[in-house]
């Protein structure tokens, strides 16, 4: 029987007031249909900010691809002591409940999500969230929308690590500066 994300029932009153899910994914590449997740983070966020956060790294079975490890510093050894998706997936799944999904290029995150939920028999249903689309709609005079460039157009430290917790920060303070009244 599948599982989802987003129940169909109405959601019980938060303690911590989330209003939403800011996350980001490392990957071993750029295709749901073959590369794997590597990282899962979010930050559960309210109207006094981040309430709290979820990190993962995830166990997969091949090796992680050199260019990848370049990137993120996210090495074999790194994973060995990670979840499995089997576990990594549904302990996300509880963190965000029903919250809509924010995050920098969603359809990226959001592919790779419900492909792996779709191999586990799970449904991630969240309503996504592109602060990418913002960024573009509002920032329509930047030569790239590269979250870096974003980030240091709008005053913030741009030093990205491509570490799923690390972009999140740096992600939802984009967001949060272009969706101000």
């Amino acid at each position: 029987m599948p599982i989802s994300c987003r129940s169909r029932l109405p959601a019980p009153a938060r303690g911590d007031g989330a209003r939403f899910v800011f996350f980001d994914l490392e990957t071993t590449g750029l295709s749901p249909r073959g590369d794997r997740i590597i990282e899962i983070a979010a930050l559960r966020v309210g109207s006094r900010g981040v309430r709290r956060s979820f990190q993962a790294l995830v166990r997969i079975e091949e090796r992680v691809p050199r260019f990848i490890t370049r990137l993120t510093g996210i090495t074999d050894e790194m994973l060995m002591d990670g979840d499995p998706i089997e576990a990594a997936l549904p302990g996300f799944c509880e963190f965000v409940e029903d919250l809509p999904l924010v995050a920098y290029n969603v359809a990226f995150d959001m592919g790779f999500l419900r492909a792996e939920a779709r191999r586990l028999r799970m449904r991630v249903t969240n309503a996504p969230v592109c602060a990418l689309q913002i960024a573009r709609a509002k920032l329509p005079h930047l030569s790239n929308h590269k979250l870096k460039t974003v980030a240091r157009h709008l005053g913030f430290a741009s030093d990205q690590s491509h570490r799923a917790l690390d972009d999140c920060e740096m992600g939802l303070q984009v967001y949060v500066e272009l969706t101000r009244a």
